[in-house]
C-alpha cells in the first residue's frame, strides 16, 4: 500500500509545503509548469543526531543556527491518452556552527508517465531519486537508518504497473518496483559496519492483484508479491563470533513471499478507506546466521477531504524490512527488523490565508527474530512530528514558521537520540 506522506524532517517538510502549492498554481492557471523556492533560517539542536552521553563530553557543540534554499520546478503535460509528470527539488542548507563539512546539499526527481490504451488497458510508470542525508528523506517508507548519514547517499526507485479490465467489476494488476541504494561511507571509512556494509542493495519487487467490485463503492482484492533483497556490498559487517565466520553484506540477501487479502472502500468523494493483510515468508541465502522466517503482513490508510482545502491521510504498515542494525544485545547477528509504522499528515485550511501542516511518524521495530540462537527482544522506537503555519500573501508570496521533533529510544548502546529545529522563512511560487 502506498505511503500518503513524506516524514516531518526539515527537509521534507520543505518539499511538502513548495511542491504542492507549485502544483495548485499550475491547476488554477491552467500551466503546464510552475516554479519555486522556499528560503528559511533554522535551528537545530542536534544536527549529528548523537545521543545524549556523547554530547554531555566537556567541549563538545552540537547545535548550531543556518539558512536553507530550496528552488523547485515541475511540469505537467496531459493529452486524451497520456500524463507526464516531471519534478525536481533542491536543497542547500548551511549550518553555521558546524566543523568542517558545513553544508549539505539534496536533489529529489520525481517522474510519472500514465497511458491508456484503451477503455479496459493503461500502464504507469515512475521514477523517485533523491540525493540526500536526512533518514526521512532517503527512506520513502519505512526507515532503515534513523540518524543523520553524512555524505552523498543515493536511492532510486523506479516501477512500472500494467491496469486491465478483465470483466465487468473484475480488474487486475501486474507491476515490478525496483529500488537502488548507494551510501558514502563504506568500508574504507569504517572496516566493520559501515553503511554501505549494512544498507547498499537492489531490491526487486514482482506483485500482482485482482480486484472484485463487490458493490458499487466496495471493492475485494487477492494479492501476491514476491521480495528480492541483494545486498551489494561485500565490506564486513562483523567479525568472526559465536564460532561463525565473519560476515559480510552481502550475506543479509533473502527473498520474500507474500499473500494478502485486502478490501477498498469509496464511502463517498471524500472519504477512501482501504486495509490488507497477509502472511510474508522471508528465505536467508545464508542459513549459517539466519533461519527462514514467517510474519505477519498488513497495512491500511484512510484520505479524508473533510473541508475545502483541509484533507487527512492517516496509515499503518507492518513488514519485514531492511535495517542498519549488526548485532542484538545478546551478541547474534541480524539481518533485518520487523517493523510497525503509522503515520498521520493534516493539511488544514484555518482562513483562506493561513495554513497549518501537521505530520507525524512512529515507528516501532523489532531485531533477531530469524536469528540463529537470537531471542529477538531489542527493539527501536523512533518519532518524527512536525507542524508548520504558513500565511499566503498572495498567489505567489507566503510566509512560514515551523518546528519538528525527532526521537529514537533504543535498546541498543549509543544509538536513541534527540533533536529539535525551528524555521522561519518565506515561499515563493508562479
Amino acid at each position: 500500500m502506498k505511503r500518503l506522506i513524506t516524514t516531518a524532517g526539515l527537509a521534507a517538510l520543505g518539499a511538502a509545503s513548495v511542491a504542492p502549492t507549485c502544483a495548485q498554481d499550475a491547476m488554477i492557471n491552467q500551466k503546464p509548469w510552475s516554479i519555486g523556492a522556499s528560503l528559511r533560517g533554522f535551528y537545530d539542536d542536534n544536527y549529528l543526531t548523537y545521543p545524549k552521553v556523547l554530547r554531555d563530553r566537556p567541549g563538545f557543540d552540537d547545535n548550531t543556527f543556518g539558512f536553507e534554499v530550496a528552488p523547485s520546478a515541475s511540469v505537467n503535460l496531459k493529452n486524451e491518452q497520456t500524463t507526464f509528470g516531471l519534478s525536481y527539488l533542491y536543497t542547500f542548507r548551511y549550518y553555521i556552527d558546524r566543523e568542517d563539512n558545513e553544508y549539505d546539499q539534496a536533489h529529489q526527481v520525481n517522474l510519472k508517465l500514465s497511458h491508456v490504451f484503451n477503455e479496459r488497458f493503461s500502464v504507469d510508470l515512475k521514477d523517485s531519486f533523491v540525493m540526500a542525508q536526512e533518514p526521512s528523506v532517503i527512506d520513502p517508507v519505512f526507515i532503515t537508518y534513523p540518524a543523520r548519514a553524512e555524505g552523498d547517499n543515493i536511492r532510486n526507485t523506479a516501477g512500472i504497473q500494467l491496469n486491465a479490465a478483465i470483466v465487468e467489476n473484475f480488474s487486475a494488476d501486474l507491476g515490478y518496483n525496483n529500488s537502488y541504494y548507494n551510501y558514502e561511507q563504506d568500508g574504507s571509512d569504517l572496516f566493520f559496519g559501515s553503511r554501505s556494509a549494512t544498507l547498499d542493495r537492489l531490491e526487486h519487487d514482482v506483485y500482482a492483484h485482482g480486484n472484485y467490485q463487490v458493490l458499487p463503492k466496495t471493492t475485494l482484492s487477492l494479492g501476491y508479491r514476491y521480495d528480492m533483497i541483494d545486498y551489494t556490498s561485500d565490506d564486513f559487517i562483523l567479525p568472526a563470533l559465536n564460532g561463525n565466520p565473519a560476515m559480510r553484506g552481502n550475506d543479509r540477501d533473502n527473498t520474500s513471499h507474500i499473500g494478502t487479502l485486502g478490501v477498498k472502500q469509496h464511502v463517498n468523494p471524500q472519504l477512501d478507506v482501504s486495509a490488507e493483510a497477509g502472511v510474508q515468508y522471508t528465505q536467508y541465502d545464508n542459513q549459517t546466521f539466519f533461519e527462514d522466517d514467517v510474519s505477519p503482513y498488513g497495512a491500511a490508510s484512510v484520505r479524508w477531504a473533510y473541508m475545502q482545502g483541509s484533507s487527512l491521510n492517516a496509515g499503518v504498515k507492518h513488514m519485514k524490512v531492511p535495517t542498519d542494525v549488526r548485532i542484538t544485545t545478546d551478541g547474534h547477528a541480524v539481518a533485518d527488523q520487523q517493523a510497525t509504522l503509522f503515520w498521520l499528515s493534516l493539511n488544514h485550511a484555518i482562513t483562506s490565508k493561513i495554513t497549518a501542516i501537521v505530520m507525524g511518524q512512529y515507528q516501532h521495530s523489532t531485531f533477531g527474530e530469524s536469528t540463529v540462537g537470537g531471542t529477538g527482544d531489542d527493539t527501536d522506537n523512533l518519532f518524527f512530528a512536525g507542524a508548520t503555519l504558513a500565511y499566503q500573501f498572495n498567489p505567489h508570496i507566503a510566509a512560514e514558521a515551523g518546528y519538528t521533533f525527532d526521537r529514537l529510544d533504543s535498546d541498543l548502546p549509543l544509538r536513541g537520540y534527540t533533536r529539535n529545529r525551528v524555521y522561519i522563512g518565506t515561499r515563493l511560487s508562479y
